[in-house]
């Protein structure tokens, strides 16, 4: 093994730090959106397999992607859709909380759905900034 564990993290950390540097905001938040996706899809396979330092971490990290998501957005314009988007984050860190503490994969499925969607309104505004 030519790079061990903390080099490995090292070095995906520096490549993400790389990708956000160079990326719009559009694309960093299609970024930060795909890889909630993907950790909604670890957590929900981790609830299935009851591996609960997974599940807990997969947690912490679609958490953290949520609040940083959130964070990003600028609440100070008062507008409508910014506003709807910030619920909408705020009801998703409650609702994947509340999914990974009671293992409930329903709830879990209908978070992935409503952020899927917002995913896909995200992609197709950054193709439309391109």
């Amino acid at each position: 093994m030519l790079l061990g564990r903390n080099a490995k993290n090292a070095y995906a950390n520096t490549q993400i730090n790389a990708n956000a540097a160079v990326s719009n905001s559009f694309e960093l938040n299609a970024m930060l959106h795909k890889r909630l996706d993907t950790e909604l899809d670890v957590l929900a396979h981790a609830i299935e397999t009851k591996d609960f330092e997974k599940k807990a971490k997969a947690a912490q990290k679609i958490i953290d992607i949520l609040i940083t998501l959130d964070a990003s957005l600028d609440l100070e314009l008062k507008e409508p859709l910014i506003e709807n988007i910030h619920q909408l984050y705020e009801h998703s860190i409650s609702s994947v909380f509340s999914a990974s503490k009671d293992m409930d994969l329903e709830r879990l499925a209908g978070v992935k759905k409503v952020l899927t969607d917002l995913k896909e309104g995200w992609e197709g505004l950054l193709e439309q900034v391109r």
